[in-house]
């Protein structure tokens, strides 16, 4: 009678270490509107460079300082050649109130809206704010849960290792 739980153990191990090993190696691509109504398909952004995924919303104090700091970062993102899509999960009673807030916050970012949670579910996200760095064909090459104070130094770092900027001769 114990060797049934067992079994069904040592069956389950293999099918969850693959199943989180896919969603650690490659984002799942999607498309979504802006808040224009303009579709972006993360794919075709890492086509021309990496791209920084991460997940917010208005509600999400922690979330409001990170994309704040990433404003602050803009230029040093565009000499990286780096894509912030900063993809909204605010639910159908707040979600009028996004564009609003993103315009308040001078934010010039790509704000996407992830109007029934399909994106934030399909990748595996837990909590607000979730980051990531997505490089060609959708590889994660780094992914960060919360936000505090000086994570942004980690993802300059971070954005300085993966992508170096060379002097031309």
């Amino acid at each position: 009678m114990r060797i049934r739980p067992f079994l069904a153990i040592v069956m389950l191990v293999p099918i969850i270490a693959f199943a989180q090993g896919r969603s650690v190696s490659t984002f799942p691509d999607f498309t979504l509107n802006n808040m224009n109504g303009k579709a972006v398909t993360l794919s075709a952004v890492t086509a021309e460079g990496p791209a920084i995924v991460t997940f917010w919303a208005t509600w999400c104090k922690p979330c409001v300082k990170e994309l704040g700091k990433l404003e602050e970062m803009a230029d040093f993102l565009e000499t990286h050649n780096v894509t912030v899509l900063a993809v909204n999960e605010d639910g159908a009673r707040t979600r009028a109130k996004v564009k609003p807030f993103v315009l308040k916050e001078g934010w010039s970012f790509e704000v996407l809206m992830d109007t029934n949670n399909k994106v934030k579910n399909s990748s595996g996200v837990a909590e607000l704010p979730e980051f990531f760095i997505v490089g060609d064909g959708n590889e994660i090459l780094y992914r960060h849960s919360g936000y505090k104070p000086g994570d942004e130094a980690e993802y300059r770092e971070k954005i300085e290792t993966l992508f170096p900027i060379t002097e031309k001769e």
